[in-house]
């Protein structure tokens, strides 16, 4: 019996089926997520959902020796994006994904943010880029397609397209990614949307249990989708309990479970700790910086330039590698290290916050210990969310997990993050988490496990 695991990611699309016997990803297909398509306004960040369906078929025709012998589907997905359907339940706009900043953009009315409005209107968190804040801005500029019956994520919308369904429906971690979502109530905040003057029809019916979302043309039943930040967290760690999750892709994210109950009150509001539903129960409290990866990327950029104005021209996998080198050079000499602050991207309390650059002097002013500097700033940057957890969480860590190619490309990096925790930082068989956390769920919520942590014990014993 397999279980297959489908996750849509900003850059790239996977699908994984693993063995229910054994625990091990038996077939693993992965493509670029080539979806991107160009907006009116520099601040938006678009992708085509029809193409990214393509690319998802595409993807599961290459699984169909074994298909017959999948028992059960699960979907992961970006996070925090919306995209609208009519009442065929066929997209009518495209994918508004996380990256999007139509909700820094100013209203015309206030001198308030988009974003910063519905913080202070609601009470709840809300950034550039939360599907609810994205609807916000449609509402109030007349952009929200005629013919949109409901907004869902795009795992949703894959859902639907593989069902049939014409209704999508939202498991409650999705449902708090796109915000006003009430996580003790389980559903939408139909108080905070009328403070803030939104109509709550158009939201979608959300998932009270594991129900799927539908079934298959050929019987499979296909799970609700799930966050890829859960999703990641199902298929890198072996317990669920006293693990800590460090994530280092594009983004990156330190993430712990827990099945107490924490109110937004116990968590430093300055520090930006989120509490995000766990599917099948209990919660995930998440640190979520913008950068991450994208800040190391930012300096392979410059190197790139540099490299052109000398009429040099070499490729991404020979810089990163240079890169690591030069750093690993600098830290052994032993120099002043740079203080490198990496909220090049701002962070979503406060999206005009800049990084910086300090204490550089003519020893250490090199390209080597740039690179260790921004290392050192990203490890620094994920700690503070550490540290922030409440201290009864925080003591009981006993194992950390490291996922995503940050931290499985950059040994330096994932030496800087297990000094820094006093954990080594165990790394998943297979590379693509989220898609595994999927196929993880779609056991549990199929019926053939009783939950997730047995899912997860069984196959540790494959």
């Amino acid at each position: 019996m397999l279980f297959a695991g489908i996750d849509i990611g900003t850059t790239s699309i996977s699908a994984v089926l693993i063995s229910a016997a054994s625990g091990r990803a038996v077939r693993v297909a992965t493509c670029a997520n080539d979806a991107s398509v160009r907006g009116e306004h520099s601040w938006e960040r678009l992708q085509d959902p029809q193409r990214i369906m393509e690319r998802v078929r595409g993807l599961l025709a290459e699984c169909q020796e074994e298909w017959p012998d999948v028992a059960a589907v699960g979907i992961s997905c970006q996070m925090h994006g919306i995209l609208y359907v009519n009442g065929d339940g066929q997209s009518v706009s495209p994918l508004y994904t996380w990256q999007d900043g139509r909700g820094d953009e100013r209203m015309e009315d206030r001198d308030i943010s988009y974003a910063r409005y519905l913080r202070e209107r609601t009470g709840y968190p809300a950034a550039s880029g939360y599907g609810l804040v994205t609807q916000f801005h449609h509402m109030k500029n007349g952009n929200v397609p005629k013919d949109a019956v409901y907004l869902c994520t795009i795992g949703d919308y894959v859902a639907m397209q593989l069902t049939g369904a014409t209704e999508p429906l939202m498991d409650p971690s999705n449902a708090a990614g796109i915000g006003l979502f009430s996580a003790s109530r389980h559903c939408f905040d139909e108080e905070a949307l009328r403070r803030a003057g939104m109509d709550a029809s158009i939201l979608p019916p959300v998932c009270q249990g594991t129900e799927p979302a539908g079934r298959t043309p050929d019987g499979k039943p296909v799970a609700c989708a799930i966050g890829d930040n859960q999703a990641s967290f199902l298929g890198s760690v072996s317990q669920l309990e006293r693990t800590l999750l460090v994530n280092v892709g594009t983004g990156s994210q330190i993430s712990i479970y827990t099945d107490n109950d924490v109110s937004p009150g116990e968590l430093d509001a300055a520090v930006g700790l989120e509490i995000r539903p766990f599917p099948g129960g209990g919660s995930l409290l998440v640190g979520a910086p913008l950068s991450g990866g994208k800040s190391y990327a930012m300096l392979l950029a410059f190197f790139q330039e540099v490299g052109r104005a000398f009429g040099t021209s070499p490729d991404e996998g020979e810089i990163y590698a240079r890169m690591n080198e030069w750093a690993r050079e600098a830290i052994w000499r032993g120099d002043a290290p740079l203080q490198v602050q990496t909220q090049f991207y701002g962070t979503r309390q406060d999206p005009g916050l800049r990084g910086a650059i300090r204490g550089i002097g003519p020893d250490n002013f090199t390209p080597g210990h740039l690179a260790a500097g921004f290392l050192q700033g990203m490890a620094d940057e994920l700690m503070q969310y550490v540290g922030a957890l409440p201290a009864g969480l925080r003591g009981s860590i006993s194992a950390a997990a490291g996922s995503g190619n940050g931290i499985r490309r950059n040994p330096l990096l994932r030496e800087m993050l297990e000094a820094k925790l006093g954990l080594a930082l165990e790394l998943p068989p297979g590379e693509e988490e989220a898609a595994y956390g999927a196929a993880v769920y779609s056991a549990a919520a199929a019926g053939y496990y009783p939950d997730v942590r047995s899912v997860l014990s069984e196959m540790r014993k494959g």
